[in-house]
């Protein structure tokens, strides 16, 4: 698998991330985006790049399945810290195996503009649990632009976050490069016109620009530079739902 090609808002946001990552003053991490403009890949990048001896990542993707205690007996086991029918008495095991962690728990949650607001008081709860302040607990958000009022309808929490990134994908003098890192030589017969169209359909999400290059270069066929207005067509027949 290609890994994502480095676009400038990607490389940004990317930066940002990886600084706060490592610093227990930060408890919370907020980023937002449209569909496909890298988010869960960005995420995966940073992953790659952690010093496991250091972090602890656990990452939950399916955030509206997410229920508070499920959450905590999760995070629990990973611990290897005993459970409970009682959440309560669960959470407290949990905090205490915590207290007893060397490496640092990076709670990553994906989609969390659907996480219920139980989970999200939990996931609070341990940040905020670290009294001695050693930042034993961080807690990334990655959802859709509305996460960011979601957030900010907790203002005890909202103003507890301090890194707060938005990555709003490609612009238009980035995208030869990216289909050229993805499909090589073959972008050569997109001509100009239709990697514009492209751009313009994705909004610059690479999610999306993807497959529709692709659905272009396979309906086209054979050799040569593709007929725009053939390419538009089939994007339109892309599009129906």
């Amino acid at each position: 698998m290609n890994r994502p090609y480095p676009f400038q808002d990607f490389v940004r946001v990317h930066d940002v991330l990886k600084e706060a990552l490592v610093d227990p003053a930060e408890g919370y991490l907020l980023v937002t985006g449209e569909t496909g403009t890298g988010k869960s890949a960005l995420l995966r990048e940073l992953r790659g790049e952690l010093d496991r001896t250091r972090f602890r990542v656990l990452y939950f993707a399916e955030s509206r399945r997410l229920g508070a205690a499920g959450f905590v007996r999760v995070i629990a086991r990973q611990l290897r810290a005993p459970t409970s029918l009682s959440h309560a008495e669960s959470l407290h095991h949990l905090l205490r195996a915590l207290g007893d962690e060397s490496q640092r728990l990076l709670v990553w949650i994906d989609e969390a503009h659907e996480l219920p607001e139980e989970t999200l008081a939990q996931a609070r709860a341990l940040v905020e649990a670290d009294l001695d302040g050693q930042g034993a607990v961080q807690v990334l958000l990655a959802g859709l632009p509305r996460l960011r009022a979601e957030l900010q309808a907790h203002p005890p929490l909202w103003r507890r976050v301090f890194i707060r990134e938005q990555i709003t994908g490609l612009v238009r003098e980035e995208v030869a490069d990216f289909l050229e890192h993805h499909f090589g030589k073959a972008v050569e017969r997109l001509g100009d016109q239709i990697q514009t169209v492209l751009f313009e359909r994705a909004a610059g999400s690479p999610g999306i620009l993807l497959p529709m290059t692709r659905t272009v270069l396979a309906k086209a066929g054979g050799k040569g530079e593709i007929d725009p207005v053939a390419a538009e067509d089939w994007l339109d027949r892309w599009d129906l739902p």
